[in-house]
């Protein structure tokens, strides 16, 4: 049973960056979904997901952590003042055996992601939550190139005949985040998304 993706993107008018992700949980992208009362039906919403946990500490904000529209806007409120957009990478697939991990993914079909970058216009960052993503995106790039400056992991993407910059996250998934300590991950997310001065 293939599995849909269950959200637009979400792309400020004045977005700067675009975070790019995989895809939800099985349980968000089958109908009816199977969420719990502590998800979040919005991108990075499994109660299981670090993702709004870190932006919420390098931001200083706090988010409900419930099943309900209020804890949606709070997050789409956050990326608006930040000037950043958010979607995911695959359209539909296969999640083998229910499970979430990148590596059960199959049988993958990607989004358009050429066709919303050109619609945003002022979108000049791409931060991918994996590395899964970087190889998702390659398929798509006119380019890319791969120097990657540790501990930030800076690149850049064309497409479109564009450059972007790109920066790619530790990923927040539970089975990623255990090879990383909190202190190295929660300095990475204030570099990438802690206030601007």
């Amino acid at each position: 049973m293939y599995s849909i993706h269950p959200f637009e993107p979400f792309i400020p008018q004045n977005a700067t960056k675009l975070i790019i992700g995989t895809i939800p949980p099985y349980r968000f992208c089958i109908n009816p979904q199977k969420l719990f009362d502590n998800d979040v039906n919005f991108y990075y919403g499994s109660k299981d997901n670090y993702f709004w946990d870190m932006l919420a500490q390098a931001t200083d904000t706090q988010f409900e952590r419930k099943n309900t529209e209020s804890a949606i806007n709070q997050r789409k409120a956050l990326l608006t003042n930040l000037n950043i957009g958010i979607t995911d990478i695959v359209e539909k697939c296969i999640h083998k055996d229910g499970k979430s991990d990148d590596a059960s993914l199959e049988i993958i079909t990607l989004k358009p992601i050429e066709e919303l970058l050109l619609k945003s216009h002022k979108v000049d960052t791409l931060i991918y939550t994996s590395r899964f993503i970087i190889r998702q995106m390659n398929q798509v790039a006119d380019k890319s190139y791969h120097s990657w400056k540790i501990p930030n992991k800076i690149g850049s993407v064309v497409i479109n005949g564009k450059t972007y910059n790109v920066i790619v996250l530790y990923s927040p998934s539970p089975t990623a985040l255990r090879s990383v300590d909190a202190d190295t991950r929660l300095t990475e997310y204030k570099n990438v998304f802690g206030k601007q001065q």
